[in-house]
């Protein structure tokens, strides 16, 4: 996300980082990350978050995580 932030200027990416339960019979643990940046006129990547039942999700921005050089 700092490299976003530096490379490109953009200060508003977001990254969702979930965990969930696969659909398959041993039910395994899968995660995923999404990168994105909100724009005023396209729905939001999660639009309820906190309505989210089925996996844990954590919405990150550069502010939340310190910079690696």
């Amino acid at each position: 996300m700092h490299a976003a932030q530096e490379h490109f200027g953009d200060t508003a990416v977001k990254s969702y980082v979930s965990f969930s339960f696969a659909v398959t019979d041993e039910a395994l643990l899968t995660s995923d990350v999404t990168f994105c940046t909100p724009l005023p006129d396209i729905r939001p990547y999660i639009p309820d978050l906190e309505g989210v039942t089925d996996a844990a999700v954590a919405k990150l921005s550069a502010e939340n995580c310190s910079h690696w050089s």
